[in-house]
């Protein structure tokens, strides 16, 4: 009995897809698939970038606005705007120069203010603290109130042994300055050795006696302290009020019987 065989045909294997296939050997003076697509790539990369550069300039703007308005200017920006402002046909220049002329600033030109005059609102009014400053009168010294000559000059003592020595001259009042005085309190001029007792009971000796103020009720004012109380620079009106204190405080001489 023969053995009959069946021949079994077998299919070539398929070739393998493009895109898993080695790239093409490059012959001379053609050039190869791979680096054209790499070329192609580029110009795509390209056009991508320069696109998202122009995305990004545009909306730019608005993001460097917000983080402008989130922070203080510094130093370098603060002299830009100032440059800028300065720069002809600006705005803000024109309103530094309004602002310049007429004293005001762009608020109180549009609301008013302290400095703001309803009689002419381009003009800044005078400060009220400056008016009365410069209305308030000067306060008075004791060369305006008593001359030249208020106390007298170089007033001298003597020791027991013959040597001098200097009063203190603001107790030592001159004729004008005690008539002065008196006028002031009411009283009249007299003539006392403050420092000292009668000749011959006290070693001490005042060369020059000082001229008091006796007033209505007996007590007696020195009129050099009264001169001093125009050395402060004080108003007269507590002025007034200093020597009516020395006045109401000077006891009147005890009575005797």
């Amino acid at each position: 009995m023969a053995l009959h065989v069946t021949p079994v045909t077998r299919h070539a294997p398929t070739a393998p897809e493009a895109s898993i296939r080695r790239p093409a050997v490059t012959t001379a003076g053609q050039p190869a698939a791979k680096p054209a697509s790499a070329a192609v790539a580029r110009r795509d990369t390209a056009s991508f970038d320069s696109l998202l550069a122009s995305s990004a300039a545009t909306t730019r703007p608005g993001a460097a606005v917000i983080s402008v308005a989130a922070r203080r200017p510094t130093a370098t920006e603060t002299s830009a705007t100032a440059s800028s402002a300065a720069a002809p046909g600006s705005g803000t220049a024109a309103s530094s120069s309004t602002t310049a002329a007429s004293g005001l600033s762009d608020f109180e030109l549009l609301f008013g203010g302290s400095s703001y005059n309803p009689a002419d609102p381009m003009v800044a009014s005078a400060s009220p603290s400056t008016s009365s400053a410069s209305a308030a009168p000067a306060p008075p010294t004791a060369q305006s109130v008593f001359g030249p000559n208020v106390w007298m000059t170089d007033p001298i003592g003597l020791n027991p042994d013959g040597s001098s020595f200097e009063y203190n001259p603001i107790y030592f009042a001159t004729e004008t300055t005690a008539q002065a005085v008196a006028q002031m309190v009411g009283g009249q001029v007299i003539t006392e050795n403050v420092f000292t007792q009668p000749a011959g009971q006290d070693p001490f000796v005042q060369q020059q006696p000082n001229y008091m103020v006796r007033m209505p009720n007996g007590a007696v004012i020195n009129p050099g302290l009264v001169a001093s109380f125009y050395t402060f620079g004080f108003p007269q009106s507590q002025i007034n009020t200093m020597i009516a204190q020395e006045v109401a405080n000077t006891p009147p001489p005890a009575q005797t019987t």
